[in-house]
């Protein structure tokens, strides 16, 4: 009596094997993606000022005459996240707190 239990129990597993998996969903539409502007930061503009010294009145310049959202001085040894935004402005420095590079991130 065992068998035919055992043998309805196996029957049903290897035709519950047989079966087809539903159809998947269909992808969503990819996001709208925005365009950047190339120079979105100003950094183009105010390139010129590399190798001048990064005071406060310089700081304030280049905020003036960028069209960056935001500012950040990058110094050395210091740590920053990497995450890239196209309307802040990077301003690295070196040590003697030279203007060393201008660029968008």
């Amino acid at each position: 009596m065992k068998i035919p239990g055992a043998t309805l129990i196996l029957s049903g597993l290897l035709l519950a094997g047989c079966s087809t998996a539903p159809a998947p969903d269909e992808a969503p539409p990819p996001p709208d993606v925005k365009s950047v502007p190339e120079d979105a930061c100003g950094a183009q503009t105010v390139g010129s000022l590399v190798g001048e010294t990064l005071t406060d009145a310089r700081y304030q310049e280049i905020a003036d005459r960028s069209r960056a959202e935001t500012l950040r001085v990058l110094e050395p040894g210091k740590g920053y996240t990497m995450d890239y935004r196209s309307t802040r402005l990077n301003i690295k420095v070196d040590k003697q707190r030279k203007i060393t590079d201008l660029a968008c991130g």
